[in-house]
C-alpha cells in the first residue's frame, strides 16, 4: 500500500506542480494569508488578466483527488514507521493527521471552486476566505507535524521512550 500511495502522490504532485507553474507564488499567498474577499479578488483578477486562472482552474481536476493520496501514503508509512521503531500508542493520534489535513485540503478546494463559479467572482464574499485560508493553514500545520515525524523516524531518532507496543489487543502500558 506505501508503494502504491506513494507512487500516485508522486505523480499526482509532479502533475500538479506542472499545471499550476503560471500561478505558482500567488496560491501560496492565496492559500495562507488570502483571509478577505479583498485580497482574494485581487488574485484572482490578477490571474484573470494574465490568462493564468485557467490553470487555477485545471489544477483542480488533480487536486480534488490530491488530498487521497497524500492522505493514504502517510497514513501506511506512519503505522509502518511506528510499528517498526516502537513508537507508544500514546503518539496515535499522528496517525489521523494525513487524513484530517486531507479532508481540509478537500473542504478548502471546495470553497475555491465556489469563488470560481461565477464569471464576475460575485461568490467571493467575506467570511469564505478567512474559513477557507484557515481550513489551508490548518492543514499545513498538520502536515508539518506528521511530515516532521515522518523525517525523525526515518532518520533513526525515537519520538517518545520505548513502551511496549503490541500488534493486536492493545497493551495497558502505553
Amino acid at each position: 500500500m506505501i508503494v502504491l500511495f506513494g507512487l500516485a502522490y508522486l505523480v499526482s504532485q509532479l502533475a500538479i506542480l506542472v499545471t499550476i507553474d503560471p500561478i505558482r507564488s500567488d496560491l501560496l499567498r492565496l492559500q495562507c494569508f488570502g483571509f478577505s474577499a479583498a485580497e482574494t479578488l485581487r488574485i484572482f483578477r490578477a490571474w484573470q488578466e494574465s490568462g493564468a486562472l485557467d490553470a487555477y482552474r485545471a489544477h483542480f481536476i488533480l487536486d480534488d483527488v490530491h488530498w487521497f493520496w497524500y492522505a493514504g501514503f502517510f497514513t501506511a508509512l506512519l503505522g509502518r514507521l511506528f510499528e517498526r521503531r516502537g513508537v507508544t500508542h500514546r503518539l496515535d493520534w499522528i496517525l489521523v493527521l494525513p487524513l484530517a489535513s486531507g479532508l481540509l485540503d478537500f473542504f478548502e478546494n471546495q470553497i475555491q471552486q465556489v469563488f470560481l463559479s461565477t464569471p464576475d467572482f460575485s461568490t467571493i464574499v467575506d467570511p469564505l476566505p478567512l474559513i477557507s485560508t484557515a481550513a489551508s493553514d490548518l492543514k499545513w500545520l498538520l502536515v508539518l507535524i506528521y511530515v516532521g515525524t515522518t523525517v525523525v523516524l526515518l532518520s533513526g531518532r525515537r519520538l517518545a521512550p520505548r513502551g511496549p507496543r503490541m500488534t493486536g489487543a492493545r497493551s495497558n502500558h502505553g
